[in-house]
């Protein structure tokens, strides 16, 4: 098993030396430097794992050492402990805490202390790196469910826009039949007496409007789920636009043209293209605008 590394900090050539034997004597491998500015360049050039940093050095003051080392992300998490026969007290404890270091040992040096320091920093490295993964799991579980829940969603408004879509073209399939279905009566070679006639046409009626009805109740109702906000920006726009114009702005808004929408309404190209006038009136589109690209905003 490959020995940890730790990094000796100190200006005191003897304190380097005593912690080298008791830290080699307990297992552990050891870099060191007399020179705190260097601490940086160090930690960056060796694969250190735990650093023991004196606190009273002449030439930079430990805390400022454990400041800069905490500045860079890579190192924000490395075990630092801070070694000091001047400042022992409590209130110098919390202060050593306060700046980032991870434990606190006094000199002179107690190997079994030593010992114990390094072993709970090692110990709390791993609880802080369990606890990292802990809650990354937790966050992609809730990215997962996440993702989950915007395809269902997704997977729903798909099929609502198909169904919208399905009811505008079973609403112009339905009147092409009815079309021609009149035009197979009335126009073939079977003569039909008044009475006839009118109980034909009355068929034809009662089932246009129902079928007609039922189309575009559905389409209504699953526009309005796709574009909850569509008619009342439009009425926003121009409060003068009839219920029929709204509609038709609808069917523009999924992508019909002024053929099939003449269709749907039981209109000719000409009565809708005076009504997409009126529209572009009210709401104050050029006849050079794209009605279509243009209602795709609301």
């Amino acid at each position: 098993m490959q020995m940890r590394q730790i990094l000796i900090i100190d200006d005191d050539p003897a304190a380097i030396a005593v912690l080298e034997l008791l830290l080699k004597r307990a297992g552990y491998s050891t870099y060191s430097s007399t020179k705190p500015q260097m601490a940086i360049e160090t930690l960056t050039n060796f694969p250190v794992e735990l650093v023991i940093l004196d606190w009273q050095m002449p030439e930079r003051d430990g805390m400022e050492v454990l400041k800069e080392i905490r500045s860079h992300p890579e190192f924000d998490t490395m075990p630092v402990i801070i070694a000091t026969g001047v400042h022992t007290c409590s209130y110098d404890l919390k202060s050593a805490l306060d700046f980032g270091a991870t434990d606190y040992l006094r000199k002179p040096i107690n190997e079994l202390e030593l010992e114990a320091r390094i072993a709970n920093a090692f110990r709390m490295v791993q609880y802080h790196k369990k606890t990292l993964n802990i809650a990354l799991e937790s966050k992609n579980k809730q990215l997962e469910s996440t993702e989950t829940k915007a395809k269902l969603l997704q997977s729903e408004l798909d099929k609502k826009e198909r169904e919208m879509i399905a009811a505008a073209i079973n609403i112009i399939q339905n009147k092409k039949f009815i079309s021609s279905l009149k035009f197979d009566l009335f126009e073939s070679k079977i003569k039909f007496d008044i009475q006839q006639q009118r109980l034909l046409k009355q068929v034809f009626s009662k089932y246009d409007n129902m079928a007609n009805s039922l189309n575009w109740e559905l389409f209504e109702k699953r526009f309005v789920e796709l574009n909850s906000n569509f008619y009342g920006c439009l009425l926003n726009e121009s409060s003068s636009l009839t219920w029929g114009e709204l509609r038709l702005c609808a069917l523009f808004r999924i992508g019909f043209s002024l053929k099939e929408i003449a269709v749907l309404n039981y209109s000719n190209y000409d009565a809708v293209r005076k009504a997409v006038y009126r529209i572009r009136k009210k709401l104050g589109i050029s006849e050079k605008t794209d009605i279509n690209l243009y209602l795709q905003k609301y």
